[in-house]
């Protein structure tokens, strides 16, 4: 189901590039889409079987579950946490994060419980993992005590469309934008494991030390009455828009308490945009030393690092060169290769028991 949302955030963005990406190198595996949708994405690739089966309530563990007894495919592969109950069959979970365990007070008690009722079970009964990091992989040995062998770390890739940018093609997206200042910006969703209120009491700071720039933040749950005279809110950019956005910005800042793996770092990077990230999650893994790397907790110092950048463009200009030659490391190609290694170990695998707990 989370191929087929509408909003997208990196789970969404994972399942839709996977599944694309499996596709193109299928050979002659059959592949079968199930989603609690009534008619296929436009963006589904030639050749996948379509199993639309909308359901109110319960859909993963009921219709899903049904659908899937009944049909027996070789293995099923779950891009996000969570694996039907009693599913009884061969499976591949994805687990992207453990932020619940990490930032706890980031979220509400019932997504907490639900997070790890969900995960817990995954991570017990799943015939493999894939976790799109080493930082989640460890986390799943650390909290969950799954053996090294039933988990694969597979990076995500990066989006072809995201790469450098024409100068035309960026005037023209922020001319549309209404944005006509030098900006740092943030991609992603506003939630409190973002830590967006520190990022904008460093640039508050940065701004009286006398930065000359604005804060662009853009993604899903900002309020667009949240902006100032100094910040701008875009509670949403098109898929097409977002590649320029970044390569107009000075940096991506990305100050997050907790990331599974980091999508907007590695699309800056592939824009042609310097990052600075937190020392946080799987972020150091992504940004690997193409970035400037900060305490998510230091505010002096995200303060200092965007004066730095707005005024040494020989420090930017590295950055950008070390981006572009990090991200070149990731591709959906490379990601579904792996994928399908883990896919076609687990199903000559025996059928597992089936239980609830």
């Amino acid at each position: 189901t989370p191929a087929v949302r509408t909003q997208l955030t990196g789970t969404e963005i994972y399942a839709r590039s996977i599944i694309d990406a499996l596709a193109t190198i299928r050979g002659t595996r059959t592949m079968r889409l199930y989603a609690n949708a009534v008619e296929a994405p436009a963006w589904l690739p030639a050749g996948i079987e379509w199993r639309g089966i909308p359901f109110p309530r319960l859909w993963t563990h009921w219709r899903l579950r049904q659908a899937l007894r009944r049909e027996r495919p070789d293995v099923t592969f779950i891009p996000s946490h969570v694996l039907p109950v009693a599913l009884g069959l061969r499976s591949v979970v994805t687990i992207h994060d453990l932020g619940h365990r990490h930032e706890p007070r980031s979220y509400s008690r019932t997504a907490r419980w639900y997070l790890e009722a969900t995960t817990r079970y995954a991570a017990r009964h799943a015939s493999r993992l894939i976790a799109v990091s080493q930082s989640t992989a460890d986390d799943l040995a650390r909290f969950y005590g799954v053996p090294g062998g039933r988990i694969a770390v597979v990076h995500s890739g990066l989006d072809p469309r995201m790469r450098p940018q024409d100068a035309s093609r960026v005037a023209d997206v922020l001319r549309r934008l209404n944005i006509t200042d030098p900006y740092f910006l943030y991609v992603g969703r506003n939630h409190p494991r973002k830590n967006l209120g520190m990022l904008r009491r460093a640039f508050v700071d940065a701004r009286r030390r006398g930065l000359e720039a604005r804060l662009l933040l853009t993604g899903p749950g900002h309020d667009p009455q949240s902006g100032s005279s100094s910040v701008t809110v875009l509670p949403y950019v098109s898929a097409d828009n977002l590649p320029a956005l970044y390569a107009g910005a000075i940096a991506l800042t990305l100050p997050s308490r907790f990331e599974g793996f980091g999508f907007p770092a590695l699309e800056a990077m592939g824009c042609g945009t310097a990052v600075v990230a937190s020392t946080a999650g799987a972020l150091p893994e992504v940004v690997g030393p193409a970035g400037i790397l900060l305490s998510p907790d230091d505010p002096g110092a995200w303060s200092q690092a965007m004066l730095e950048l707005a005024s040494d463009a020989g420090l930017q200009q590295r950055l950008i060169a070390a981006g572009r030659a990090r991200s070149a490391e990731f591709s959906w190609e490379a990601a579904a290769s792996k994928t399908w290694r883990v896919l076609d170990a687990a199903a000559r695998q025996p059928q597992p028991v089936t239980t609830a707990s």
